[in-house]
């Protein structure tokens, strides 16, 4: 009786494996290839200082977020999209990749709309170091206003 308890047993790990593997994308090319969704009622909007965003940042990745972070600071607005936590295309209103990730995290009084459902873009402006890297980096320079 035990041994058919085990072999029942590894029967149901073995189909758990199987539809964790099977279930996720496994590239960002297979991601980027899927129809857009709606968008509808996907934003999540709310308010930032410089250390707040850093920490929102911070938990994009580690929770491995997919979707459009669109900062707005006065006339000023960048756009920040993650795919599984990593951002991989950084956009404002006039610079692209690490230039406009500099930019933004100088902003004050930050509002923003988080997109999960929004169509992301094919080109990517991969900004160079992995994030954390670059956050605490900023944290460490004085904050220009």
């Amino acid at each position: 009786m035990n041994s058919w308890l085990a072999v029942g047993a590894v029967a149901v790990l073995v189909l758990i494996a199987v539809v964790v593997i099977v279930a996720r994308p496994r590239h960002i090319e297979d991601v980027l290839r899927q129809p857009a969704r709606a968008a509808a009622g996907t934003s999540t909007p709310g308010s930032f200082d410089q250390s707040s965003l850093r920490i929102w940042l911070l938990s994009a990745r580690s929770e491995r977020w997919t979707g459009m972070l669109q900062l707005t600071a006065g006339a000023r607005s960048c756009s920040l999209y993650f795919l599984f936590g990593h951002l991989f295309h950084v956009a404002s209103d006039t610079l692209t990749g690490e230039p406009a990730l500099q930019e933004c995290l100088t902003w004050q009084d930050i509002h923003y709309t988080f997109d999960e459902k929004a169509k992301l873009p094919t080109e990517e402006t991969n900004p160079g170091a992995p994030l954390p890297e670059r956050v605490y980096c900023f944290e460490l320079a004085p904050a220009s206003t």
